[in-house]
């Protein structure tokens, strides 16, 4: 006899004992269910209450990560994965066709890199040297995790032009006027700029070899940049009394350096020397 979720064997009996046996198939819901079985004999009729408990309610999660690497240029850019991110029901052992969507979370290490959502972004690398890192991405309630591997190309060395200043000048000008316009390249972001200026001797004394200074560095567009240097000081230097001497005349020399990373760096030589007859 089937009643509902209740399988009664056997239906049917003669006189005497008969054993009844009630089975339940599995519950798949996620509700207790009951049902009231009657047994009737000898003019007599008995009922007998049959309750089952809901289902067991778990999920299978599931997660991944396409692709699990991702390579940058140099000047820096953006790129997507794609995250698959769900879990399906299952009552009592037996997964069902409900999904659900389960968040998830970015935490993205090593310099440079950043991630937001499915977006991943590497800033400029201003070194010469490549940069990894690894944006890991984890499934809420699971725990389950993939990491996607970053790695990032090295920036070019930059270049200078022109690589030496000065040299040319035949007056011991001074300003902005006389100042030479300087073109740094494969540089992605604005560089820094210091001056250094050499010593000598003159007339036994040791000396500063003059002064330059510089503008602020402007982009140009396509990873080139431009500033000046223009001299502020001449050093006029004589003959040494006695001992190694310059050649005496004015001096501006010294070294500027333009800097876009640790050992990314190049050079611009400050050589001015003018001969100006001077006599010790």
């Amino acid at each position: 006899m089937q009643k509902d979720f209740i399988t009664a064997t056997p239906d049917s009996g003669g006189s005497g004992s008969t054993t009844v046996t009630a089975a339940a198939s599995a519950n798949q819901t996620e509700s207790a269910r009951s049902v009231n079985l009657s047994v009737a004999g000898g003019g007599m009729t008995r009922t007998v209450a049959a309750s089952q408990a809901a289902g067991v309610v778990t999920w299978n999660y599931y997660f991944s990560v396409t692709p699990t690497s991702l390579s940058f240029v140099a000047g820096g850019e953006s790129k997507s994965v794609t995250v698959t991110s769900y879990r399906k029901k299952v009552i009592n052992g037996v997964e069902t066709s409900t999904q659900e969507n389960v968040n998830y979370t970015v935490a993205v290490t090593g310099t440079g890199f950043s991630g937001s959502g499915t977006t991943v972004t590497a800033a400029a690398n201003s070194a010469t040297s490549t940069r990894t890192g690894t944006a890991t991405y984890t499934q809420a309630t699971s725990g389950k995790s993939q990491g996607v591997s970053l790695s990032q190309a090295a920036a070019a060395k930059i270049t200078v032009s022109p690589s030496s200043v000065f040299y040319q000048m035949t007056s011991p000008n001074t300003g902005q006027a006389y100042a030479t316009t300087i073109t740094v390249s494969n540089c992605p972001t604005q560089p820094t700029i210091s001056i250094s200026m050499n010593s000598g001797k003159s007339g036994g004394l040791d000396v500063i070899l003059g002064d330059a200074a510089y503008t602020t560095p402007v982009s140009a567009g396509s990873n080139t940049w431009t500033f000046k240097i223009y001299p502020t000081r001449w050093q006029t230097v004589v003959m040494n009394p006695s001992g190694p001497s310059m050649v005496p005349g004015e001096y501006c020399q010294g070294t500027c350096t333009v800097r876009l990373a640790v050992g990314n760096t190049a050079s611009v030589s400050i050589r001015g020397n003018i001969d100006t007859g001077i006599i010790p």
